[in-house]
């Protein structure tokens, strides 16, 4: 976020989300192969993520999810053809 908290609030009109107990959005991110999602997880878990959801298959892809430390959501996915 680009804006201090007050600054953003004024901006929403409102009060923005606590997002280490809310969920406003979740960012999808497209991996090129499954072998891509696994180096993601390791990097991500490395760094100190939260990591959600483990890797798994899902339908005919693939894909993990995280949480950055101000609790954003993200998942890596593969999906054939995609």
């Amino acid at each position: 976020m680009f804006f201090i908290p007050e600054r953003f609030n004024n901006a929403l009109r409102g009060k923005s989300a606590d997002t280490k107990t809310e969920n406003e959005i979740i960012f999808s991110l497209s991996a090129d192969s499954r072998e891509n999602v696994d180096e993601w997880y390791e990097i991500v878990k490395k760094a100190g993520a939260k990591i959600f959801s483990e890797p798994e298959n899902f339908q005919q892809g693939y894909t993990f999810g995280f949480a950055d430390p101000d609790g954003h959501k993200f998942n890596f996915l593969y999906w054939p053809g995609m």
